[in-house]
């Protein structure tokens, strides 16, 4: 009998043992397959880009390669609330350009949408690497989302060897664009991801397949797009508890224990801030701006937001964030005004009473977008263009640092040289 369990036991682990196997050299195959054929790629070297079709929400599509001798360009690297979830004309980058037009500069301002929905700082380090040589630019805004930008980094080990080797596809392929960029890595091997993607897909579009499989309909619970607000696009409604569990993750961020608690996020942080350094010290203009969640600027939000994720609301600390974002510019030698931390600035609804954000997801409302765009447009005036009387658009108290743990840092040395490398670009020839 003994003897039939173990000869048992181990047929189940070679069984087990061969499935391994079998997902490890499919994955490697289907990477190497999604890499080259399942995505379209934009070239560096392109006349000009249409960035509706690389599913970004630009608000003038068409982008030249040469700008105009009169304008002076914009790139906005971020994630969705760079993005933003309403039409491109109500977004954050297109209210950034109309009020800047409306001082009358020197210049006609173009403010370049390249925000992608979830993603971080290595993927906006990616994407700067890109775009840097896709466009002729004149200054850059980095729009860090302090709601998840940490957070979503927490399972992307910080790895040099590894982002060089895809800085090296980016130089050989381009940028990869199209529906299945949009498919999230969540599993350790990339065709499960794939495989989730189509039956999500599928499971969302046949309303019978759910009724079969006892899932709730979506339409009853609110969570498709209503149409209500034409000024929206492609907004996903949360259901309660949905909108709970996002605002509890975006207080994270907000106590010492939560945001230090993984060994990602501070260095990838720590490179995207020296790029930023090494890019201002090569002549061009930077701006981190520091866009905070609902729970940042609303006392009832916040409070809720704190109890679910089992926190006492008077412990929150809505300027650690700004402490670390500080004490890391201090390191990497990026000056403090290149910092703007919109959280003492914004509230939960905007001077004329509407929502800043828009109360059907964690995003900023056309108003929210319009307040927080007038205020970058006003710190960007006066930095920038040295227009004074626009100083007092969003004023920053005197910079203030938080320590943070050695053990979560990279090397100086080693995160000046990357920052480096991506601010050069592709190597010679390639």
């Amino acid at each position: 009998m003994k003897r039939r369990i173990l000869r048992a036991l181990g047929i189940a682990l070679l069984i087990v043992v061969q499935v391994v196997a079998v997902c490890f050299v499919v994955d490697y195959f289907f990477r190497r397959y999604e890499k080259e054929h399942v995505f379209s790629h934009a070239r560096r070297d392109a006349p000009d880009y249409s960035l509706e079709a690389m599913l970004l929400n630009d608000h003038h599509d068409i982008v030249p390669k040469k700008k105009p001798r009169d304008e002076f360009r914009i790139l906005a690297i971020g994630d969705s609330f760079t993005f933003s979830v309403t039409q491109p004309q109500y977004g954050l980058c297109a209210a950034i350009e109309k009020d800047l037009n409306a001082m009358g500069l020197d210049r006609r301002v173009r403010v370049v949408n390249l925000g992608f929905p979830s993603i971080s700082f290595p993927d906006y380090l990616e994407r700067f690497y890109f775009w840097s040589q896709a466009l002729e630019y004149d200054a850059v805004v980095f729009n860090v989302y302090l709601g998840n930008d940490f957070n979503d980094v927490r399972k992307t080990p910080y790895d040099p060897a590894a982002f060089n080797r895809k800085l090296a596809d980016l130089c050989r392929l381009g940028m990869a664009y199209g529906a299945y960029t949009l498919v999230p890595h969540q599993y350790p091997f990339r065709f499960m991801d794939f495989i989730k993607a189509q039956v999500l897909f599928k499971l969302q579009s046949d309303k019978e397949l759910r009724r079969l499989l006892f899932l709730p309909d979506l339409d009853a619970l609110g969570v498709l797009p209503d149409g209500a607000d034409k000024r929206y696009r492609s907004l996903l409604p949360l259901s309660p508890d949905q909108m709970a569990s996002e605002r509890r993750s975006t207080m994270k961020p907000f106590f010492k224990d939560t945001l230090f608690a993984y060994e990602n996020d501070m260095p990838w942080y720590e490179l995207l801030l020296a790029t930023a350094a090494r890019l201002r010290a090569s002549g061009k203009p930077v701006l981190v701006m520091l866009s905070p969640p609902e729970g940042a600027v609303s006392p009832q939000v916040g409070a809720a937001a704190a109890k679910a994720l089992g926190k006492d609301a008077r412990d929150a600390d809505f300027a650690l964030p700004g402490r670390v974002t500080r004490e890391l510019a201090r390191l990497v030698g990026l000056p403090q005004d290149d910092v703007l931390d919109l959280t003492p600035c914004l509230a939960g609804t905007t001077p004329d009473g509407h929502g800043t954000y828009s109360g059907r997801d964690t995003h900023w409302s056309p108003e929210g977008n319009a307040w927080a765009g007038s205020l970058v447009a006003s710190a960007l005036a006066a930095r920038w263009f040295g227009r004074a009387d626009q100083a007092a658009g969003c004023p920053q108290p005197a910079p203030a640092f938080e320590p943070i743990p050695q053990k979560l840092l990279a090397p100086l040395p080693e995160v000046a040289a990357e920052a480096a490398a991506i601010v050069s670009g592709c190597p010679t020839g390639r």
